[in-house]
């Protein structure tokens, strides 16, 4: 497996890992959810924007998952990017023109949007042009069954 590939998979299982921090907290924790990530207007953040919220990062969770699983699939791929663009733009929107939350809360989830936002569109041809090389996918099976025996 090359090493960008490997790269990106582990880029997208972690961002899928501190995305959970967020499902969480919009279940269980709405309270801290709202006062620190829509610090300028904690009010219009209830129980059940908390929830959907959850819903919709934890589906964006497992989106990263399966494509961390399988880069080289277009729609998968594009479906990932998708959902980096959807919160690039939520974040962005809400502190520009809604005023709900501050620079410094969108800050974080900004960043790790806008990184993958660029590495997944430069990388757009490279990792889905993968999926016609069947040297790729077997070399990926070669592997996965060398570290089952060890």
């Amino acid at each position: 497996m090359t090493v960008p590939v490997t790269a990106l998979r582990r880029w997208l299982v972690a961002v899928a890992l501190l995305r959970c921090l967020s499902v969480y907290l919009g279940f269980f924790n709405v309270s801290t959810f709202k006062n620190n990530l829509f610090d300028l207007q904690p009010d219009l953040v209830n129980d059940l924007y908390g929830r959907t919220f959850a819903i919709w990062t934890l589906t964006t969770c497992v989106l990263c998952l399966i494509c961390a699983k399988n880069p080289c699939v277009p729609a998968i791929y594009g479906a990932t990017l998708a959902s980096f663009v959807a919160a690039f733009a939520h974040f962005s929107t809400e502190a520009i023109f809604f005023k709900t939350i501050s620079w410094k809360s969108a800050a974080n989830p900004m960043v790790v949007a806008g990184i993958s936002l660029v590495w997944m569109g430069a990388g757009w041809n490279y990792y889905t042009n993968l999926a016609r090389d069947p040297e790729f996918t077997l070399s990926e099976d070669q592997e996965h069954e060398s570290n089952k025996h060890d």
